[in-house]
């Protein structure tokens, strides 16, 4: 018993570099990239049949970094308000009780997201939503003892696994284990990962993608490669002799030079890479662009998509100028989804106690801008923390201008985390 317990804690220490290394690519830019080719025509016909929240406001808390002199992700805020608003008017807000919004920015600075949380404790939030939180600690340190569910897209801090209230509703390792799947589905047999060379992401890709890969039944290795660096082309010629497919993580100018290096030395080569590797329009210098590498991300932008259709309206009529893509969609999905539960849970009178339990205790519920990808915060979705609420995620094939088409679900075998027994 004591190795398995040992070794859940190596993986979420692990983890905690690897959620470090998302939060510096996603705070990389200021603007929204976009993932989608298009925002869908705004149709207020798929709302739905209008259903007012008329009972007594609930107080939902909701921590953005915000705008700051180095980012501005002021879209999550609105993404989030707007889904609010659209349960308000449409879903019966919470149980019959319509939702107001606290928002607060925390400006990537730890103290003040320690702030933040302190505001929810003193508003008395029935739950607090976020993001990817930078300063995830932050916010877990004041409001897990003051029993104020903590909910979320993604966390994957040793205190976001472990710590008592928090639901992450999407599975933040998803990139390892979606692009290891894929490639066991593909027939493919060695992997070489292509890591940024600093501590946050190359540590990581060795031990986490050494377990999935290796319980996937695929042999892998991991090349890191200094950040700046131009011409890859020596490592990656090297490190991938006998590799059948790469795996590429990073930020978008390191993915960059990763791309041009693995299609010059083995052009046929499948790629697998994360979502923040491509941006449209980044990938000019790569030969033939971005077409066919296949991208791990978590929700899924088609502006073809129902999802999508109903974001896109959502935003139209409350968004106060949000943009259609990743930022505001990082605050619209964990904010809607959680009221989908908690509705689905039945609860009647939100307050602190009772959406901790409905959060627990929920039926398995569609997560937002996934068309299908179900999460349920029983404990029991993957081996490693019984905070993440859902295993699978979602791979698309980019085109050669960066944008993502062909989005498919990815089935992930829990056990594909399980630690060495021995």
């Amino acid at each position: 018993m004591q190795k398995s317990r040992t070794g859940r804690r190596l993986i979420a220490t692990t983890l905690l570099s690897a959620a470090l290394t998302a939060g510096m690519v996603a705070c990389s830019s200021s603007d929204d990239g976009g993932d989608a080719a298009a925002e869908p025509s705004a149709n207020e016909s798929v709302l739905g049949t209008p259903n007012k929240a008329t009972g007594t406001p609930v107080t939902i808390g909701f921590v953005s970094e915000g705008q700051s002199q180095s980012i501005d992700v002021t879209d999550e805020i609105r993404g989030a308000e707007a889904a609010a608003n659209y349960a308000n008017e449409y879903l019966g807000g919470i149980g019959g009780h319509p939702i107001q919004v606290k928002s607060c920015q925390a400006l990537a600075q730890p103290a003040v997201a320690t702030d933040c949380a302190n505001q929810m404790v003193q508003a008395k939030a029935a739950a607090v939503v976020g993001p990817t939180p930078g300063e995830l600690d932050n916010l877990v340190d004041v409001l897990s003892p003051a029993k104020i569910p903590l909910v979320i897209h993604s966390g994957t801090t040793q205190k976001g696994l472990s710590s008592p209230g928090v639901f992450s509703l999407t599975n933040g390792t998803a990139y390892f284990a979606i692009s290891a799947t894929a490639a066991k589905d593909e027939g493919l047999k060695n992997t070489v990962g292509v890591a940024i060379g600093v501590p946050g992401a190359e540590g990581p890709t060795r031990q986490l993608g050494s377990l999935i890969w290796g319980n996937a039944g695929l042999d892998f290795s991991v090349v890191g490669i200094p950040p700046g660096t131009a011409d890859m082309t020596p490592q990656i010629s090297a490190a991938g002799a006998d590799a059948d497919n790469f795996f590429v993580i990073g930020n978008d100018s390191f993915c960059t030079s990763a791309f041009k290096a693995i299609k010059t030395t083995k052009p046929n080569a499948p790629i697998f890479a994360i979502d923040r590797c491509v941006t449209i329009g980044g990938g000019s210098s790569i030969p033939n662009g971005y077409e066919d590498i296949n991208v791990a991300t978590a929700l899924n932008l088609s502006p073809d998509a129902p999802d999508s259709q109903l974001y896109s309206a959502v935003l139209a009529k409350y968004g106060d100028g949000a943009k259609f893509g990743q930022l505001s969609s990082a605050g619209y999905a964990p904010m809607l989804g959680m009221i989908k539960a908690l509705n689905a849970a039945k609860v009647t009178d939100p307050t602190q106690q009772t959406v901790m339990e409905a959060m627990k205790t929920a039926p398995p519920t569609e997560y937002p801008l996934t068309n299908g990808i179900m999460f349920q915060c029983n404990g029991k979705q993957i081996p490693i923390s019984p905070n993440i609420c859902s295993a699978d995620g979602i791979l698309a094939k980019a085109t050669k201008n960066g944008e993502l088409t062909d989005f498919q679900q990815v089935t992930i075998d829990p056990k594909l985390y399980a630690t060495p027994s021995a």
